[in-house]
């Protein structure tokens, strides 16, 4: 004879309960990707080939997925960033903008003629 245990509604809502706690200890990196790749594809922020500053990180955005974005610098480097980070930090878009504005410093000695 098999016996097979009595399962109420509260016991398998508790179940559920202590099931969820334990996955949302055990993948909370997994869920905050997920849910920032989520919100920043929504969002879109920035594009393909837009050059951005992300983490001290400079580049030319490659490829943009679900999970992580990435991005070759100006050194030949790829980065892959995953999109928690890209999420929770500052993303500086460089190419938003047709024009942009800098300063550059300029040095000039006392006796510099000033229409030249």
């Amino acid at each position: 004879m098999i016996a097979f245990p009595a399962l109420c509604p509260g016991n398998i809502i508790s179940l559920l309960g202590l099931g969820s706690v334990a996955i949302s200890f055990a993948f909370p990196d997994i869920f905050k990707n997920f849910l920032a790749g989520i919100l920043l594809l929504l969002h879109k922020p920035f594009q393909f080939g837009d050059q951005i500053i992300v983490e001290g990180f400079e580049g030319t955005v490659e490829k943009i997925s679900m999970r992580s974005t990435q991005i070759l610098t100006h050194r030949g480097e790829r980065v892959i960033m995953s999109k928690a980070i890209v999420f929770t930090n500052s993303v500086r878009v460089l190419t938003a903008m047709p024009h942009r504005r800098t300063d550059l410093p300029l040095i000039l000695p006392y006796d510099t003629d000033l229409p030249q």
